[in-house]
């Protein structure tokens, strides 16, 4: 009779004799405990990362201008302003990424440190960290810039779709952010104590909507930034979210490729009111109630932040 080798096989569950509980249980700990282990090495490993970024590489210098909004709250949109007060109107660049990097994704990247050297005074550089963690020196500047919770929710869903290059279900999303993690709130408790300091520039998206050229010299008299006025005109065409549209793959996370090839646009539409449209009266009633209570846990008034 031939009797086959895998019937000899143990399965995990007969590896360990049933006489021996203590060693099932042994076993199990230290499962947990290698897991457990094995997360906090990899979120230490990040950390010291992000030390090598912040305190070797970055080497801080007088006027740097660090733009800090939550995921899609006008970041983009910013940059583009300070680029274009910076050069005038002429800025002209591959992607935004080049001249405006996004700290978050420079720890692994071994050409940071040579990137960040290059780049010309006064830096711009994007971040969605929290303040106590991205701790910006006190002779930088400031831009922090907010958004209704609504609308970037609606957005980072266009946002997530894009990236994901597929649809995903709204409502799951949306109890995501609500049950899981909510980069808007999460932002707002940590930023906004902090929009009254010396060097700090509170921008709302709203009223950049309403009124460009007003926000465009706000951000130039906070940077000092001296407007020629002869290229305001030029400088508030680039910053207008038409021509961003127009040439959407130099903003584009994907990369430049991947944006030509038509699957959707980074640059969405860059509006007030979209995100609280897509919402059902239930979800809305539920992120207003999350929003009344942050406005009164932050001290706020009715039409902030």
């Amino acid at each position: 009779m031939i009797v086959h080798s895998a019937s000899f096989m143990l399965s995990p569950a007969h590896s360990v004799p049933r006489s021996r509980p203590w060693l099932r249980s042994l076993l199990r700990q230290s499962i947990i405990g290698l897991t457990w282990l094995s997360g906090r090495l990899l979120a230490t490993a990040e950390w010291l990362r992000w030390v090598r970024l912040r305190y070797v590489w970055l080497k801080p210098r007088r006027g740097d201008i660090y733009i800090a909004t939550s995921p899609k709250a006008g970041t983009t949109w910013m940059q583009m302003i300070v680029f274009q007060l910076i050069t005038q109107g002429r800025g002209e660049f591959e992607h935004i990424n080049q001249v405006s990097p996004f700290l978050e994704l420079l720890p692994r990247d071994a050409t940071t440190e040579p990137l960040l050297d290059s780049l010309p005074s006064p830096r711009i550089l994007k971040s969605h960290l929290p303040f106590q963690q991205l701790k910006p020196p006190r002779h930088s500047r400031i831009i922090y810039v907010t958004r209704n919770a609504a609308d970037s929710l609606g957005s980072l869903y266009h946002h997530h779709c894009l990236m994901e290059a597929a649809p995903l279900p709204f409502e799951g999303y949306f109890r995501v952010i609500m049950d899981v993690e909510d980069p808007w709130l999460g932002h707002l408790e940590s930023w906004w104590p902090h929009r009254k300091d010396a060097n700090v520039l509170h921008v709302r998206y709203e009223d950049l909507i309403e009124n460009l050229e007003a926000g465009v010299r706000r951000v130039a008299a906070f940077c000092e930034l001296p407007i020629d006025e002869s290229r305001l005109g030029d400088i508030l065409e680039r910053c207008g979210i038409a021509y961003m549209k127009q040439h959407n793959e130099r903003f584009d996370m994907r990369g430049p490729q991947a944006a030509l090839q038509g699957r959707g646009t980074f640059i969405h539409q860059g509006g007030v009111g979209q995100g609280r449209a897509k919402l059902s009266e239930e979800q809305r009633a539920e992120l207003d109630t999350r929003v009344v209570r942050a406005r009164q846990r932050l001290g706020m008034v009715a039409t902030e932040p």
